[in-house]
């Protein structure tokens, strides 16, 4: 196990100069991955104790509860019902409006780093083929060099210069599939958060205002 890992990282090693930039942006890749996990999780976890509290206080008519909900949780939904609440007594399209514009701002800090993610994803191969060319352009003058002095380069050493310069184009291939799979996994958490988000302002904006109906009601009955 030893001899192979130490055989493994010395092959990384002839890699090329590309092979830092490469190693930096799988730690980058990883380093944005598990921040948008904990992240997401975080939200997710927010929005399971928020919803049923938040609901239950707006279909109650207990409207400071409701508020004190979403001022502890302002993490995501909590933004996006308090601005709903903040234009309760208001028309449907005013409410959902200013709820959607909440979101707007929840959803950009959800999207924040995908595109940095989307980035490596691209990045990494191409950077892995760059290594890859030059490696090759080397070798292939020092294959002319050495034939115009009349002391051509062997089948071993040529092989040894190409297999060393197909290492980097190997890491960038590993490295942009890891990126990819943290990209599609972070993405499709996202867009699920994103559908709760619309789903959560559409049943907010239906319940408020059923309340502010039946309080109008109940103030028009009043003598």
């Amino acid at each position: 196990m030893t001899v192979t890992f130490i055989n493994a990282w010395g092959i990384l090693l002839k890699g090329g100069p590309m092979m830092g930039p490469i190693f930096l942006l799988s730690l980058l890749a990883i380093t944005v991955g598990i921040e948008k996990f904990l992240f997401l999780s975080t939200i997710d976890r927010n929005i399971k104790k928020f919803k049923p509290v938040f609901f239950k206080a707006v279909k109650a008519n207990r409207m400071k509860d409701a508020l004190s909900a979403c001022e502890e949780n302002p993490l995501g939904l909590g933004n996006i019902c308090k601005a709903g609440l903040m234009k309760y007594g208001s028309s449907m399209d005013l409410i959902k409006a200013s709820m959607e514009q909440a979101a707007g701002f929840e959803i950009y800090a959800l999207k924040q780093r995908l595109n940095l993610l989307a980035f490596i994803v691209n990045a990494a191969p191409l950077l892995g083929l760059l290594g890859t060319t030059t490696a090759l352009c080397v070798v292939f003058h020092a294959v002319q060099m050495r034939s115009n002095a009349l002391n051509p380069l062997s089948l071993g050493d040529m092989s040894s210069g190409i297999w060393q310069a197909l290492v980097t184009t190997s890491a960038g291939l590993l490295v942009g599939i890891i990126s990819f799979a943290i990209y599609s996994f972070t993405a499709s958490r996202v867009n699920d958060v994103i559908v709760i988000f619309e789903q959560t302002i559409s049943e907010s904006v239906g319940v408020l205002q059923a309340v502010s109906e039946l309080d109008h009601q109940e103030e028009s009955v009043e003598p």
